[in-house]
């Protein structure tokens, strides 16, 4: 690593080209080679890695575990400042890497240590990023360490990178590298995996002698261009389908002249969605119902197991398994049994379906009336689950710290700490009020109670304020004085 080389990186790409990957990867280069100074991987939509203020606190508490002049003057820091997590990221700056590193109060010993932070577009407060970035960027110069940043070219965070002082940070677009370099990865990555499918398949006679072909590869590969999740999408696809005949499906696409960057990803997607939303093969109940998953797995504010999912939405879990289980090319669900994580495997694919003009009609799916499906199980689950003294407590008298408590479950913990957001983002609020008022005037305090035992309490008014906005009020003026 070169010690006098820029002390801020920052690569920037169109959704799916690879960017998390490369940071995955880097992440594991840096660990073995005991560079990794910390990580933080943001997440659109989840409570934590969406939160631009949890950053620097996450990265501090990283480094300062590698390294002991770090955590030194830290400390102090902290004792003063106990609260830091809650400060704007200005102050977060200041307070996290100012004071600690650039003050000529301590000297980092050997390489510089490289933080991590990866999807800075994802996170929900755009201000808050160019407040991070400026603030980083104009303290750069004095940092013992490195950050290595990747995001979407969006335009808040393009324009920081604007700098007259070029020698403090190194952009790498990676949709502007040669084409013929990006379909070369690709074509090593495809030709791999093709190979590893015919090697585990418990029946190598159906593979025709030459599978995968060089031509087929190459066909896919020029398909791929320069998206990497196309490459990932398809290995999938044709891992589920019959293999012979999905790699034939894929390369026998007509080429459209003239799509948009996303636009053989989009057909990808509409093939995987094809057969599972078609109204000549499955029951309209069926459609319906794979796309109300869909939809609470897009808008969902933090992964959930199957079984947490299943009960927040009132649907089976087999039924969830079942009825997304022929899209796995595109959706994260386990393979046996419900304790495994349900997601998107790319937000492209959350791109592709929730972006007016992109899915064909039947495909499109409306993320508020998922946002109202998720309150109002949210709602359900605390009417239902919240009673007095739900942790258990043997006393009042006693902190919750010097006391044994009832666990909360997984959904009326997501449920108490969630369902307001919900609320604001639901297109239907007027059919959420009853549940909403019985909360409100009979569980309340059992809310409050859970907070507590699951030490949020602090967010109890946040969480109120933003289930009272104008849209609940003038609904619930509609509908009961009305």
């Amino acid at each position: 690593m070169d010690v006098t080389a820029h002390r801020i990186f920052w690569l920037d790409g169109m959704a799916g080209t690879g960017k998390s990957a490369i940071a995955c990867s880097l992440c594991r280069f840096l660990l073995n080679n005991r560079l990794l100074g910390g990580s933080f991987f943001c997440l659109r939509g989840n409570e934590s890695r969406a939160n631009v203020k949890r950053i620097l606190p996450t990265l501090a508490w990283f480094l300062a575990r590698q390294d002991p002049h770090y955590q030194a003057s830290l400390l102090p820091i902290l004792r003063d400042a106990p609260d830091v997590a809650d400060y704007t990221v200005v102050r977060q700056v200041e307070f996290l890497v100012e004071k600690p590193l650039c003050h000529g109060s301590i000297q980092m010993t050997g390489l510089p240590l490289v933080l991590v932070i990866d999807a800075l577009d994802k996170c929900a407060d755009a201000d808050a990023v160019k407040q991070l970035l400026n603030k980083l960027l104009s303290i750069s110069n004095n940092l013992p360490i490195k950050f290595f940043l990747t995001s979407r070219p969006e335009c808040y965070i393009i324009t920081q990178f604007k700098s007259p002082q070029s020698d403090i940070h190194c952009i790498l677009r990676l949709h502007d590298i040669e084409q013929d370099l990006v379909e070369a990865d690709i074509f090593l990555y495809l030709n791999k995996r093709l190979k590893d499918i015919r090697s585990s398949s418990s029946d190598p006679s159906a593979f025709p002698h030459s599978w995968p072909s060089h031509g087929d590869v190459k066909a896919l590969t020029h398909r791929a261009g320069k998206l990497f999740i196309y490459a990932f999408t398809a290995v999938k696809y044709i891992q589920d389908e019959n293999p012979v005949d999905g790699l034939q499906t894929l390369t026998r696409l007509t080429v459209v002249a003239g799509l948009p960057f996303h636009g053989d990803l989009d057909m990808m997607y509409s093939l995987v969605l094809s057969a599972a939303l078609d109204t000549t093969k499955r029951r309209d109940e069926e459609i319906r119902m794979t796309k109300r998953i869909l939809g609470a797995i897009f808008a969902i504010r933090e992964p959930l197991y199957l079984s947490d999912l299943a009960r927040l939405l009132d649907i089976p879990s087999h039924v969830i398994q079942v009825n997304i289980d022929r899209i796995r090319a595109v959706i994260n669900i386990p393979l046996h049994g419900e304790d495994g994580i349900v997601s998107a495997f790319h937000a492209s694919f959350v791109d592709f379906l929730t972006t007016l003009g992109r899915p064909p009609e039947n495909m499109k799916i409306t993320l508020s009336a998922a946002h109202c499906d998720l309150a109002n199980g949210c709602l359900q689950i605390m009417n239902s689950n919240l009673y007095f003294n739900i942790a258990g407590c043997k006393t009042s008298y006693l902190p919750n710290s010097e006391q044994m408590l009832a666990t909360i479950s997984a959904p009326l913990k997501y449920s108490c700490i969630h369902w307001a957001h919900h609320i604001e983002a639901a297109d239907d609020v007027a059919s959420l009020l009853p549940h909403l008022e019985n909360f409100l005037l009979e569980k309340v305090l059992f809310w409050l109670e859970v907070l507590s035992v699951i030490g949020m309490a602090g967010l109890a008014s946040s969480i109120i304020s933003r289930a009272l906005t104008a849209k609940t009020m003038v609904s619930y003026h509609f509908v009961y004085i009305n």
